[in-house]
């Protein structure tokens, strides 16, 4: 039980989605041998609650199945051991992530449980990572169609760092993050790379993830995922300054079965500020401050040593 709320006390993104894995491993990453990976419904240990009301008893209701695959697959288990290891280090959430991205991403048992996990509520109840900091009101409206915003952009400022408890993901730090509002036939896609690690320093090969985008309402873009593990996962990126063709400013709301995750950043076309005017950084300032974000403390990210198309 204590192993189980010391899970639940960690608001990464990813380890949400799979905490309730790791309980069936031991400490140190091996298979557990002197009891079974999921407790009936009969045992003591879970005779005190419903089964289904807790993540643990509700895998073994309605993904026993799924658990076991991933347990004997050698590329899933090495998933959840990566995780395992990673408990107790400074870095604990970026660490896990980078599991997940790196080794579970293109693994079908790992996806299939994930999946099975949200379909049948199995996945903890936990509060959002950030705030949701804009709307569809707060967007600027002069921008109504994609193709105003094409191209490549970089991450060069951001909010969430993971600096506190309420912005705990570090999303926004993630080194080399290129976002490419490109055209696929009819629609758009935001072609996105990045890698793990923070403070523009790589910790893991880049990562491409590859949403569509649509454009709902003046200056909201809308991105809808299908090739993350958990789906659906949606976000909505609301453009709340676009003062220079090169520069904007965007804060942004995701959604996905197992959290809610926020931020907020600054994209130029150019690797770094460089180029930046006063005038720019002051329009950036008054909208940071109207929507309750310190500019002066947003973590800065210097992408000139990122690859341009990993």
């Amino acid at each position: 039980e204590q192993f189980i709320e010391k899970m639940l006390l960690h608001k990464s993104i990813v380890f949400h989605s799979i905490f309730s894995l790791i309980v069936i491993l031991g400490a140190d990453g091996s298979r557990l041998h002197h009891q079974p990976p999921f407790l009936p419904p009969s045992s003591p240990l879970t005779a005190k609650s419903s089964p289904s009301r807790t993540p643990l008893g509700c895998i073994a209701l309605h993904c026993a199945i799924q658990s076991a695959q991933c347990v004997i697959d050698p590329g899933c288990f090495k998933t959840l051991q990566c995780m395992t290891d990673c408990d107790g280090k400074p870095d604990m959430a970026q660490c896990q992530f980078e599991c997940e991205m790196t080794l579970g991403i293109d693994n079908e048992p790992f996806l299939h449980l994930l999946q099975c996990m949200a379909e049948h509520g199995c996945l903890p109840d936990l509060p959002p990572d950030g705030e949701c900091l804009a709307g569809p009101e707060d967007t600027v409206q002069e921008i109504t169609d994609i193709s105003m915003v094409e191209g490549d952009w970089w991450v060069v400022r951001g909010v969430n760092c993971g600096q506190d408890d309420l912005w705990t993901g570090a999303y926004d730090w993630y080194p080399c993050q290129h976002e490419r509002y490109l055209r696929l036939g009819d629609g758009w896609i935001n072609n996105t790379t990045y890698c793990g690690g923070t403070d523009s320093s790589c910790t893991t090969d880049q990562i491409v993830t590859i949403p569509h985008a649509t454009m709902p309402s003046p200056g909201l873009i809308r991105l809808e995922y299908d090739d993350e593990p958990l789906l659906p996962q949606i976000e909505r990126w609301h453009i709340v300054s676009h003062p220079d063709p090169n520069f904007m400013f965007v804060m942004w709301c995701g959604q996905n079965p197992a959290l809610d995750y926020n931020g907020a950043f600054v994209l130029s076309r150019g690797r770094t500020e460089e180029g930046m005017t006063a005038d720019i950084e002051q329009q950036f300032r008054d909208v940071a401050e109207k929507h309750g974000v310190d500019y002066d403390a947003m973590c800065l990210s210097d992408n000139t040593e990122c690859p341009e198309n990993p």
